[in-house]
């Protein structure tokens, strides 16, 4: 198989990747993704997501969009709650010690979807697709080493469409 075909060849490493605290707000997770979009010859770059550090700076998680997305959710029906009767409270669970949202209580814990370093690119595809994620934490052993995201599968596939010899 192909070098080309392997997830350690498209993933983006580690330390080029945005991070933030796992107790951090979520306004403070929406202001890291938002600094991390520059523009470059008319086309935007950016982060879709954020890995989530601990207070022991251990990777314990990774924040996404949809992450964000279902934060905005809870706060509608708190507002709404908050708004309404009282009593309907007691059936939401509370978020840390209060009604602020954190990055913890909206991260996936990074134990849940991984893949290896010399997974193939189509294996990458497989899990995204069944998992329905859209960043996948990268593995080296037990060590983190980057992360690939359905836009750099995406471009390989294409860029294998491309060559003359397709894909092998």
């Amino acid at each position: 198989m192909s070098q080309v075909l392997k997830v350690k060849n498209i993933m983006v490493p580690i330390g080029e990747y945005p991070v933030i605290r796992e107790n951090a707000a979520v306004a403070e997770a929406i202001k890291a993704l938002g600094s991390s979009f520059h523009e470059r010859g008319g086309i935007w770059y950016g982060f879709q997501s954020l890995l989530v550090l601990s207070g022991r700076n251990r990777l314990v998680g990774i924040l996404t969009l949809r992450g964000l997305l279902k934060a905005f959710e809870r706060k509608a029906v708190y507002d709404h709650l908050l708004k309404g009767d009282p009593e309907g409270l007691m059936f939401v669970k509370p978020f840390g010690g209060g009604m602020e949202i954190t990055v913890k209580d909206i991260m996936r814990p990074l134990r849940l979807v991984t893949i290896g370093h010399n997974s193939s690119i189509l294996e990458a595809i497989e899990i995204v697709c069944r998992k329905k994620v859209n960043s996948l934490p990268v593995m080296d052993g037990k060590r983190l080493v980057g992360i690939v995201r359905t836009i750099d599968l995406f471009w390989s596939v294409g860029e294998l469409l491309d060559s003359p010899s397709g894909m092998e």
